[in-house]
């Protein structure tokens, strides 16, 4: 189902859809996978001129005061057009920056200003488990400095610092107390490969990476409760993306069995057909319909971990299998490089594998309500 949007927010999603198509589709995320090059620059621009950045930022805050729903009617574009960027990253970041306040001003002011690209640096194994993995933080001399290996990190290669969770190690009891702060891109190491969308994931090794004291956002109860729901906002905002991914797919594939004939009838006119891409609608329909409550749901503070569970775990598979079901429907030439069909179905396993997979997010729902 459609969101019920009022007039501001459908002003917002056609200005989001003007933005995208001018900025992206097929050919221009071709050429982009073709050069390697991990982000488009243009389209960044744009998206930091526009605002879309600190849509669900406070207006306190030097935001535009929306909410996350708004965030998520651009990403199903971004999703759509395929576009190269860390927008469902740095959307996120932003928000969580807006609710420390103060301490991250400098931070947030320099990603609204385009000055800046901050990207968060969480574990990706064991996505349900993150404290188990994070890199250790230790104190010297009124300093932090920080050792780990956090792997898969998006955009590492043209982020100017990382938005980073560690563990205090000088604290004695179990676990130690969680901080939350920003890392320097040139006081890590990192090693890059190409995904088969041509995005990229990079291997974050940090060997005493210098933290200022001016760098650490939060600690304690309240960084535990900002990177918990960090990591619902990238499951949410991922399935946004998602979302416009396999909706996208779906269409190109509808006006192929349409028009492709076999048999003397269009491809369209086969029941067994129409029951598939039936089939697809509807898990995309539901999809859409659970990110956009469940988006909503946080923007009015009744967010609950299971549900941005739910949405990764949901999107994730049902991308995976319509842009699988849009290959076979286009035949032998939906399986070239040279069509675009292919681009979507590499997109969906890239974003699906991202931020908990549909496995770990099952798991990570059935262990939050049962």
């Amino acid at each position: 189902m459609e969101p019920i949007l009022d007039e501001q927010q459908s002003l917002m999603r056609e200005t989001a859809v003007r933005l995208c198509k001018d900025h992206g589709g097929p050919k221009r995320a071709r050429a982009l996978r073709n050069a390697a090059t991990e982000m488009d620059v243009p389209a960044w621009m744009e998206l930091v001129r526009s605002g879309w950045l600190s849509a669900a930022v406070s207006e306190d805050a030097g935001g535009m005061g929306k909410g996350m729903l708004d965030v998520c009617l651009a990403l199903e574009e971004s999703g759509r057009q395929l576009l190269m960027v860390p927008f469902a990253e740095v959307a996120a970041v932003a928000h969580i920056l807006g609710k420390i306040g103060a301490r991250a001003e400098n931070q947030l002011r320099a990603i609204q200003q385009g000055l800046q690209i901050l990207v968060p640096a969480l574990p990706q194994e064991g996505w349900g488990n993150v404290g188990s993995a994070l890199p250790l933080a230790r104190s010297e001399g009124g300093q932090w400095f920080l050792d780990g290996t956090i792997k898969h990190v998006p955009f590492a290669q043209t982020a100017q610092s990382y938005f980073v969770a560690a563990k205090r190690s000088s604290r004695k009891k179990a676990g130690g107390e969680i901080m939350l702060c920003a890392v320097l891109k040139h006081l890590v190491k990192l090693h890059t490969v190409q995904n088969v969308d041509g995005s990229t994931s990079s291997e974050l090794v940090m060997e005493g990476s210098l933290v200022e004291e001016s760098q650490v956002m939060a600690r304690g109860g309240e960084a535990q409760a900002l990177l918990d729901t960090l990591r619902d906002l990238l499951a949410i905002t991922t399935g946004a993306a998602l979302v416009g991914v396999s909706s996208q797919a779906l269409d190109m594939t509808l006006d192929y069995i349409k028009y492709r004939q076999q048999f003397g009838k269009a491809l369209g006119s086969f029941q067994a057909l129409q029951h598939r891409v039936a089939d697809c609608f509807v898990d995309i329909e539901l999809n859409r319909s659970l990110v956009y409550r469940v988006a909503a749901s946080y923007d009015a503070g009744q967010g609950h971990p299971a549900m941005a569970a739910a949405v990764k775990a949901r999107t994730s598979r049902v991308a995976l299998s319509v842009t699988r079901d849009a290959l076979q429907l286009h035949g032998a030439i939906g399986y070239t490089d040279e069509h675009d069909i292919g681009l979507y179905y590499k997109r969906a396993i890239a974003l699906a594998a991202l931020y908990g997979n549909d496995i770990n997010q099952t798991a990570r729902f059935s262990a939050l309500t049962v």
